[in-house]
């Protein structure tokens, strides 16, 4: 665009001859010094060259720009920080912003994307090597030039070894490329902060959407803490790569130089389909049913009939079948207050609009009053129903059963669900990049049973897993039971080449949180190594398969103050589990496949 009336002709000896954009802060301009070398200069608006703290802000944007050197980066040619009106120059990059490009050609693919990707991660590495952390890397301080692209911007960069300096009570940053850390503890963000950002601009230039976009700045925010992010259209292996970067713990996301091995598979030739939804499966198969989980988002395939419940033992533990029906589950807001974001526009660019600043809000919607959550009564007369339901034996208060089963009238009723694998033959049901898979993309199974495992490695996934289980907790809440009873928590331990406690920890606090919102309490299902952790979880009593067999029941006992509903399998671990512990816990024992009654195996008795 062409100067404006009342633009400086030029700026220390460098000719002005154009306006290359113009923001809340300053203006930018293309000029030229007296040997014709073009520079972009950026100029800050007179009001804010009164103002100590942006001055100082400035000269710290300055200092930085000129620590960071490299290809991918637009480097310093002169400045004044000190000056009436503070300026700054860089050497000029011919081309347009990713943003623009984005939003008027639509998104990048193959060799474009590819050159993008690794082009971010080598800015980065340069940007980092210098001890500076950027903060607001997103597709406006990017230029696409022809051989590669630019960082530009340093604004609110930080320098590690200087204090980060905020101004009094904002944040300053633009909420979709925003990392969490940067709304929690903004002083204290590091380098792992701009992979974040790197990993929700890929998202955008390859899908034109944004992974977190809220109806509002809070609620951007809010989703960029708190939710998974959207990546519908983001194709693999972009997709596995971005779910690592945008973690939510700065400490679980990749480092560059992983992240350059991994930007490399993304091949020069056209982006490769992403695989196929449920939603794709329920166009052609007669027996899916197709469910939309709401506006804007996949549809999902649900089964049209329940799979086969199936109980099993081994290992000190049980699950049981469940169909897997996908939806979106529905977060509640509980109280989060984000002030002072730059506010982009909605969907296609993240610059500012013209002549708005940055402002302060603190909108904190509170959530209804979460209903009361009842814990089974203790020491009383129980039965475990996973394998099928049956009238309820005389006496019984408290009863287990698969949440595709009604609960009984009279009791307390626990509702099961397979929480961290897959029924057999029901991996169809779940979007394959939730499936745990090997070195060699296969999925891993678990063998005892024939499941394969879920994927809870990444906090993306983890929330997408819990999204779709909260469905089930729903039907479990809507259908009358009083607890649920999430199944196969103790996977980890069979798979520690793949899984963690933490992570199985971390998908079991959304399932109790979803529960305990509904009104549920929520039972631990084995599982004694976390017995440690059970409060900070958040779980409020226990289901202990043969904790007698394996001498158990003590720990279950003091970590629950005596509330655990003891299964036995065996007659000796029926023996030692009715010796030591009758007095004080619930105790059943059950055929090993748990058989309703008037099935050939079924078993039952009590001490």
């Amino acid at each position: 665009m062409s100067l404006s009336p009342g633009d400086p002709d030029s700026i220390a000896g460098y000719t002005l001859v154009d306006r290359l954009g113009s923001g809340g802060m300053g203006v930018v301009y293309l000029g030229h010094s007296e040997s014709g070398r073009r520079v972009a200069v950026k100029v800050v608006h007179a009001q804010y060259a009164l103002d100590e703290e942006f001055r100082t802000r400035f000269r710290q944007e300055v200092a930085a720009a000129r620590r960071v050197s490299g290809a991918f980066t637009a480097p310093v040619v002169d400045a004044d920080p000190d000056a009436q009106q503070p300026w700054m120059a860089t050497l000029y990059v011919p081309g347009r912003t990713l943003s623009d490009i984005v939003a008027k050609d639509g998104p990048l693919r193959g060799r474009e994307l590819r050159v993008l990707a690794l082009g971010l991660v080598e800015a980065l590495r340069d940007i980092h090597r210098a001890g500076v952390v950027h903060r607001d890397l997103k597709p406006s301080n990017v230029l696409m030039a022809d051989d590669g692209p630019r960082v530009i911007d340093f604004g609110i960069s930080h320098a590690v070894d200087n204090e980060a300096l905020t101004v009094t009570g904002r944040l300053i940053g633009t909420p979709p490329f925003m990392s969490p850390e940067q709304f929690a503890a903004p002083r204290d963000v590091t380098a792992a902060s701009d992979v974040f950002s790197l990993g929700s601009l890929l998202v955008y230039a390859s899908t034109g959407n944004r992974p977190f976009d809220g109806s509002s700045p809070y609620l951007t925010g809010y989703q960029v803490m708190y939710e998974a992010p959207h990546l519908d259209g983001v194709a693999e292996p972009l997709r596995s790569i971005a779910e690592r970067c945008l973690d939510k713990d700065p400490a679980a996301r990749p480092g560059l130089a992983e992240l350059h091995g991994l930007l490399r598979g993304l091949g020069d030739s056209a982006a490769p389909d992403a695989p196929p939804a449920a939603a794709d499966v329920a166009e052609t198969d007669p027996g899916v049913s197709r469910t939309h989980s709401g506006p804007g988002e996949p549809a999902t395939a649900q089964g049209t009939a329940g799979t086969r419940r199936a109980a099993r033992t081994g290992n000190g533990r049980r699950g049981r079948s469940i169909a897997a029906g996908l939806a979106a589950g529905v977060v509640v807001v509980t109280g989060l207050s984000i002030t002072a974001v730059n506010i982009g526009s909605h969907r296609n660019s993240d610059s500012q609009p013209p002549n708005s600043s940055t402002s302060a809000f603190t909108p904190a919607p509170t959530a209804a009053r979460a209903p009361a959550v009842t814990l089974p009564p203790k020491h009383v007369p129980w039965d475990y129903q996973i394998g099928g339901a049956y009238p309820l034996p005389t006496g019984v208060r408290v009863v287990s059963r698969s949440y595709e089963d009604a609960p009984a009238q009279g009791a307390y009723n626990i509702c099961n669900i397979n929480a961290f694998q897959v029924e057999k033959g029901a991996e169809g049901d779940w979007n394959p990049d939730l499936l745990l898979r090997d070195a060699d993309g296969d999925v891993v199974y678990d063998q005892d049973w024939g499941e394969a495992v879920l994927d809870i490695r990444t906090d993306a996934k983890r929330q997408r897993i819990a999204a779709e289980l909260d469905t089930w907790i729903d039907e479990c809440a809507a259908g009358g039971y009083r607890a649920v009873e999430p199944d196969n928590y103790d996977s980890f331990t069979r798979f520690p080449e793949y899984l963690t406690a933490d992570q199985a920890k971390a998908l079991m606090k959304l399932l109790v949180a979803h529960a305990h919102g509904k009104g549920l309490a929520v039972a631990q299902k084995n599982t004694a190594e976390l017995l440690r952790d059970r409060a900070s979880v958040g779980l409020d009593f226990a289901i202990a398969e043969e904790c007698g067999q394996w001498d158990e029941c003590g720990e279950f006992a003091d970590a629950f103050d005596n509330n655990v509903l003891v299964v036995e399998y065996t007659a000796k671990g029926m023996t030692k589990a009715c010796s030591s512990w009758s007095g004080q816990l619930s105790i059943v024992r059950r055929d090993p496949e748990v058989e309703p009654k008037g099935a050939s195996a079924y078993f039952r008795e009590t001490c």
